[in-house]
């Protein structure tokens, strides 16, 4: 049972030099009683008081021991109550990742409202030589950036009729000329794996010859940011794979690392206008344009659909949202190591989700988002 430390200080004159270590223990056990003291420091206040020369300078300067454990002793409390606060809100300042606006929450990790844009990098089903002819869940153009020798420059994905027709064409220009003839032009490929490099005009376009998936009917090899270095590069397991391991897009920027948010780290998305819906934790697998692009994997949990690992063209898009009602949530923090193997990232994304405050939490960054955005 506590007691009050004044009852000790009026103890401290009667205390005898033969008593004193009983006496040390005894303060130093009312002290964490008291006021909780979890830090080393504190103790080592009232240990201070060994040596002592006469009882009343013992007296003296063990109170004053006291006294400052008692300071720290509330000092403990004030940063343990408000880390603990910390790890409970979703509160924080407005910042911009390029033109997204975030809450950077404090304690590290961001929260913002986005859609649910649909990330196949990674699959090695993904992208093929001809498209849906081959069963590829995704168009070229989705992949790729067309530079030409006039000097101009256009995304594979600009519109459909790009899509189709002019990338097509240029696709097959290109390639049939090497792919790297600055009198005929290049690719930059980003949703596949690219080799090589090759002068177009006044720019130096980096990895501009696809490579091609062994022993596959026509399709490439598409990469992610996260990777197992323990596979070789043209080694699809090297990469997570979208349709089994929820996983997010963080836009690649020094703003969000200064926060805590990098490859490897874990966060969390649930549809805010779904009654039933459920908070997915997913693995920070890529980089992107922004924040609000996920695997096939996750879209298809947060929209309340199992995990399907042999999905067709038709049900690739599942998921989708068209708004911005996804509450994203990305922790930071320490990142994970690999191997990526789909059981291991979604057990350690929902320790990772308990960890940060779980759904409770999540409540909080519901509301906090809702009125910041």
């Amino acid at each position: 049972m506590a007691r009050d430390i004044g009852d000790l200080v009026r103890e401290i004159r009667s205390v005898s030099r033969s008593d004193k270590d009983k006496f040390l223990k005894q303060v130093d056990h009312q002290i964490r009683l008291n006021f909780g003291l979890r830090f080393r420091q504190a103790r080592n206040r009232v240990q201070g008081c060994n040596e002592r020369r006469s009882t009343m300078r013992f007296a003296r300067e063990t109170l004053m021991c006291t006294l400052k454990a008692s300071v720290l002793g509330y000092l403990a409390l004030f940063v343990s109550a408000n880390a603990t606060a910390q790890q409970t809100n979703c509160s924080g300042s407005i910042a911009s990742t390029g033109t997204q606006r975030v809450i950077s929450i404090e304690g590290g990790g961001v929260a913002t409202r986005a859609k649910m844009n649909i990330n196949i990098d990674g699959s090695g089903r993904a992208y093929a030589r001809t498209n849906a002819e081959a069963g590829a869940l995704i168009h070229l153009c989705n992949a790729g950036e067309v530079f030409l020798p006039d000097g101009s420059s256009y995304q594979g994905s600009k519109d459909n009729a790009t899509c189709t027709g002019r990338f097509m064409d240029d696709f097959k220009r290109i390639g049939d000329a090497g792919w790297k003839d600055p009198t005929v032009g290049a690719i930059r490929w980003f949703g596949i794996l690219g080799r090589d490099s090759a002068r177009i005009g006044r720019r130096s376009i980096i990895g501009v010859k696809p490579v091609e998936l062994v022993g596959s009917p026509g399709f490439y090899v598409s990469p992610t940011s996260l990777f197992d270095p323990a596979f070789s590069e043209d080694d699809q397991r090297r990469y997570t794979d979208p349709l089994v391991i929820p996983g997010g897009v963080m836009r690649n920027t020094e703003a969000l690392k200064a926060l805590g948010v990098k490859l490897g780290t874990f966060g969390v998305a649930i549809d805010t206008l779904r009654t039933d819906a459920e908070p997915v934790p997913f693995v920070v697998n890529d980089y992107g344009p922004r924040i609000g692009e996920g695997t096939v994997a996750l879209a298809r949990l947060v929209a309340g659909k199992p995990i399907k690992e042999d999905i067709t063209r038709a049900e690739r898009f599942v998921g989708v949202v068209d708004t911005d009602d996804i509450l994203w949530v990305l922790f930071g923090g320490n990142a994970m190591a690999p191997p990526y193997g789909a059981e291991r990232v979604r057990a350690e994304a929902k320790a990772a989700f308990d960890g940060w405050g779980g759904a409770e939490r999540l409540k909080k960054c519901v509301t906090a988002t809702a009125t910041s955005q």
